[in-house]
């Protein structure tokens, strides 16, 4: 087959006649490269378009980690690194054969003299370079789409391995705490027996029995909070909450749950406000009113620990408002208190992890209600703060729950 004919059968050189055909042959040079080489690098100069006569090629570019990733095979009958000589930049990416290659390629000065000269070449040229961008920018979009996808199911298995890790540990630890409560009630119902309160004990032996009956109360009061704390562990693990899915009327709920907190609220200076954004939006929600109740009673709970000084108070408003294109309902709950430290921010959501330890936190209300928005709400939490500024975290949650 000459020169001639394998242009010819090039699609983007269809349209040409005989003459300019042998024009085209004359203009440029066919080399062969074997399989397996290096066409050209990323960041070479760009010197020709190559026009696949025979064989295949492989588009890569590597990240810089120095991991490959494949932007594209071409065959015979295609063309690349038009790009690079159309702008007089460099190449930017890499080409290897993946088959013994034989190609026609054309200088940057004789390829742009044949485009000005060719107008069907040009239309030809610029539909196979948008077909290009296209493809490239679908492509990248379903990539970060799955990535972005991946990493969310990897941060729910995350909390949800470290919620059965909690409640795990919590039922193990009540089998103890049950037998330390039962023995020190025990010792202090004997000492407080007639046997003992009517022993004519001196002042020092008096004095020792009286230690001995107060520890033991210490004992029961302090088991007793920690029963209560073991209690909040497993709250962690939502599959720890009954509730059963019903139709209700969204703004209902959080009305009701806002009156709950309200002794609360009250008690603790902040002035809770409830903002109705829903409009024309559907009120109907099947949903869990139970797990919706406990995420907003643990927020503004944090809110009353840790946004404002103690006996101070301060705002706080909960917003709902409703994204059909996406079919949820978004409820932000915000305050603008002191705010969360930036290198806090990633952690918050951690089992265990607070900054206000000193302030009676556990730790756990966060996480509870990270565990309750993904897994018993299908649903996402995300947080936002400045320091001095305040918080808000925004709650979005299907208008349908389904099983």
């Amino acid at each position: 087959m000459t020169i001639d004919e394998k242009l010819k059968a090039v699609p983007i050189f269809i349209d040409l006649d005989d003459e300019q055909i042998a024009q085209l042959a004359a203009l440029g040079q066919v080399i062969s490269i074997e399989r397996d080489q290096i066409v050209f690098r990323d960041g070479d100069d760009s010197e020709h378009v190559y026009f696949i006569l025979s064989g295949s090629v492989s588009i890569f570019k590597h990240d810089e980690t120095g991991k490959q990733y494949e932007l594209k095979t071409e065959h015979a009958g295609d063309f690349f690194g038009e790009v690079a000589v159309l702008d007089g930049g460099r190449r930017s990416a890499t080409v290897k054969t993946l088959l013994p290659c034989e190609f026609f390629i054309l200088s940057r000065q004789a390829f742009l003299s044949l485009i000005q000269t060719s107008p069907t070449l040009l239309t030809r040229l610029f539909t196979a370079l948008t077909s290009d961008m296209r493809a490239s920018t679908e492509r990248y979009l379903r990539e970060e789409l799955e990535k972005q996808r991946l990493q969310s199911e990897m941060e729910l298995e995350r909390h949800r391995a470290l919620a059965q890790m909690v409640a795990g540990v919590a039922h193990e630890l009540n089998t103890p705490l049950g037998i330390i409560n039962t023995a020190a009630g025990l010792i202090k119902q004997r000492l407080q027996s007639d046997v003992f309160t009517n022993v004519g004990f001196d002042r020092k032996t008096r004095a020792i029995f009286e230690d001995i009956v107060e520890a033991a109360t210490l004992m029961e009061a302090n088991v007793m909070r920690a029963h209560k704390l073991v209690q909040s562990f497993k709250n962690v693990s939502v599959s720890q909450i009954a509730d059963t899915k019903k139709r209700l009327d969204i703004a209902e709920v959080i009305i009701e749950t806002l009156s709950l907190y309200k002794i609360s609220a009250r008690r603790a200076k902040i002035d809770i406000q409830f903002q109705d954004a829903l409009g024309d939006h559907t009120r109907i929600w099947l949903g869990y009113r139970g797990y919706l109740s406990q995420v907003l009673l643990n927020l503004l709970t944090n809110i009353e620990r840790y946004a404002y000084p103690r006996e101070v108070g301060g705002a706080a408003q909960v917003v709902l408002s409703a994204d059909d294109t996406r079919g949820v309902y978004i409820v932000v709950v915000r305050d603008h208190g002191r705010g969360i430290p930036p290198e806090s921010l990633p952690r918050v959501f951690d089992p265990f992890f607070t900054t206000g330890r000193a302030e009676g936190g556990t730790g756990l209300g966060l996480a509870i209600v990270h565990s309750m928005m993904t897994s018993g709400l299908k649903g996402s939490v995300t947080l936002e703060s400045t320091v001095g500024a305040g918080t808000s975290v925004i709650l979005a949650f299907p208008q349908t729950i389904e099983e």
